[in-house]
């Protein structure tokens, strides 16, 4: 990523959590101690730091303060000859009965079926801990604690949580007054409050946005593991990324008195910058920064090529635009979307951003009910864009059909999606998801990119508005917030293609219909069924049995009374596709395809 021009509020600089534990272990005093840590640090760093400290005569072990069961499976504890394990998770009360199981995902991995499970173990100590009772091939017990270190405190918003954080833990020093067991604030926690302390004490006036565009700049050693048996990798810099804008969207709601689940609050764009770095020290920095490629995006009629890891899928040279999308195995450039909407033909709609960037749609008049197909609301939710032109391509060879679609609503948002890709292009991006002002644009009444659903809506009269969503693919967790993301606790495990019905007053009944409708299409989708019934087999082995939805035919789904629709009817499918490439991204995009031509095809049949 890179601004073209920027101001910087405030910056600092901090040492890394190990370069100051080396200093502090390898002196004297601490000659023949025990000594145990707990770091947010990869397993590389951590083992070099160990060795350091060891040459000083201390008989240290540094372990991961992130899902330190998983670390400890990984890195400590021999599983070659274990049978059997049970893994007793700590319940605090209020917190989440959950919260330290979801913390483990995906320690079943590591298991052959049925040889490890989990039971709740209820703990009123301060200090959480997980017990593994197992039995050994030779038939012997053994049990072990492992130790989750977390602390109690009052966060940005003024909510009482239990956070992960770092721990040091020394007995035997020569000095008794040195021996602790406590916490240890690591590099990572310091910057995170550092940012949202730096937000707190700007004056951002009363206008909103507050500002264009606010980069929380953070260079650091992140590191990325991949995990065995699993496509699930730990990424610090993606949990900083999601803590750094979460954290921040939420503190400035509750600084300028909104709720902390409101959508409307335009703050402006929030972009977490991370750089990974080599050396000890934390760069942290907060500046207001230009859009980089806004000139560009806004005059040229071929938007620009970033170079990336992973480019936006183009058109091949002499291929049909719509034809050529049965094949895409990634999200799509800007400039092929709309080369596909100009492919479908039909009366060219337009509205801007809030920046000024173009919003595409495309109405073909029909003579049966109105039905409007959006998507990239959320910009990082990539499927969507794929599934609706080529079910528009599909519904346009049928003159009764009547509809429009808007396939990329969000292209700020999606600006920055594309940025964020070029050094991160596998994690959730979340910062992306929302509008350069910083709101979910369903919420906004009207204006900007908003505007074109108010106007497909006037042309088209839809009964039906099919919005196609995604969400992440794999585990999404806010470590240093409580864990369980609030607010967004039914996304923390990918559960497979969902669907959620909003309804106005009086329209249940034919919304059920479609939704049935739906289910029952997808249901006739293997590929679909088998990447569903895989990942709800893998969300039911870390969740309650309220799992706040229903499944019907491998479908999870629910239902919502929505009075501020828009639209009668509103079907959000959710791909888990934030952010995966090649066949999961296929299988994907052809299940959003299809649900839009079944909602078509149900449509009118339900409404003459």
């Amino acid at each position: 990523m890179n601004s073209q021009s920027k101001s910087v509020i405030c910056r600092t600089e901090l040492p890394t959590s190990l370069s100051v534990l080396v200093e502090r272990f390898k002196q004297a005093p601490y000659k023949g101690a025990a000594i145990d840590i707990w770091v947010f640090d990869g397993p590389e760093r951590r083992k070099a730091a160990e060795r350091e400290i060891a040459r000083s005569g201390a008989d240290v072990h540094i372990y991961s303060a992130f899902k330190p069961l998983l670390h400890a499976l990984l890195e400590e504890i021999n599983l070659t000859h274990v049978e059997d394990m049970v893994i007793h998770y700590p319940v605090i009360e209020g917190v989440s009965d959950i919260r330290f199981m979801l913390e483990a995902y995906p320690v079943l991995d590591l298991f052959d079926d049925g040889q490890c499970r989990f039971e709740p173990m209820p703990q009123q100590d301060e200090k959480p801990y997980y017990q593994l009772d197992m039995t050994m091939s030779s038939s012997r017990k053994d049990s072990v604690r492992l130790f989750a270190p977390n602390r109690s405190r009052t966060d940005h918003a003024g909510m009482e949580i239990l956070a992960n954080c770092g721990w040091v833990r020394v007995v035997g020093a020569e000095d008794e007054g040195l021996d602790c067991d406590a916490p240890f604030e690591t590099d990572l926690e310091q910057a995170f409050e550092w940012v949202l302390n730096s937000l707190k004490a700007q004056e951002w006036g009363n206008n909103s946005p507050l500002f264009d565009r606010l980069e929380m700049r953070l260079e650091a050693p992140f590191y990325e593991t991949e995990l065995p048996h699993s496509k699930e990798v730990i990424s610090s810099a993606e949990l900083m990324h999601e803590e750094l804008y979460f954290a921040a969207l939420e503190t400035l709601k509750v600084q300028n008195g909104y709720k902390e689940d409101d959508r409307t609050f335009a703050p402006g764009q929030l972009v977490p910058y991370l750089v990974p770095r080599a050396d000890e020290t934390v760069l942290v920095e907060l500046a207001l920064a230009s859009d980089p490629y806004l000139a560009i995006d806004c005059a040229s009629e071929t938007m620009p090529i970033l170079h990336s890891r992973v480019e936006g899928w183009r058109v091949p040279k002499d291929e049909d635009p719509l034809k050529s999308l049965e094949h895409v195995d990634h999200w799509l450039s800007p400039d092929t979307v709309r080369a596909g909407l100009e492919a479908l033909g039909g009366e060219k709609l337009i509205s801007c951003s809030r920046r000024g960037r173009p919003v595409w749609g495309r109405y073909l008049k029909g003579e049966g009910p109105g039905l409007v197909i959006s998507s990239g609301q959320h910009a990082n939710e990539t499927s969507g864009p794929v599934g609706a032109l080529r079910a528009a391509a599909r519904l346009r060879d049928d003159a009764h059909n009547n509809f429009a679609i808007a396939p990329l609503i969000n292209p700020d948002g999606f600006a920055l999606m594309r940025e964020f890709c070029k050094d991160f292009p596998n994690h959730m991006n979340h910062a992306a998801r929302f509008t350069a002002g910083g709101n979910d644009l369903e919420y906004v009444e009207r204006g900007y990119e908003n505007d074109i659903l108010h106007e497909v809506k006037a042309l088209t009269d839809a009964k039906l508005h099919l919005n196609l969503h995604g969400y992440p693919s794999h585990e999404f967790a806010r470590p240093l917030s409580g864990y369980v993301p609030r607010g967004q606790e039914i996304w923390t495990l990918p559960k497979g293609f969902m669907l959620i019905l909003r309804y106005l007053p009086g329209w249940q009944g034919i919304g059920e219909a479609i939704l049935q409708t739906m289910i029952s299409v997808l249901q006739e989708y293997e590929p679909i069924i088998a990447l569903n019934r895989a990942h709800l087999a893998r969300f039911s082995q870390y969740s309650s049995d309220d799992m706040g939805f229903s499944i019907t035919k491998d479908i999870a789904h629910f239902t919502q009374e929505f009075p501020g629709s828009l639209f009668p009817v509103t079907i959000i499918t959710e791909a888990p596709d934030e952010t995966v490439y090649g066949e999961d991204f296929h299988i994907l995009h052809e299940a959003q395809m299809r649900c839009v031509i079944a909602g078509a095809r149900v449509l009118r049949d339900l409404i003459r």
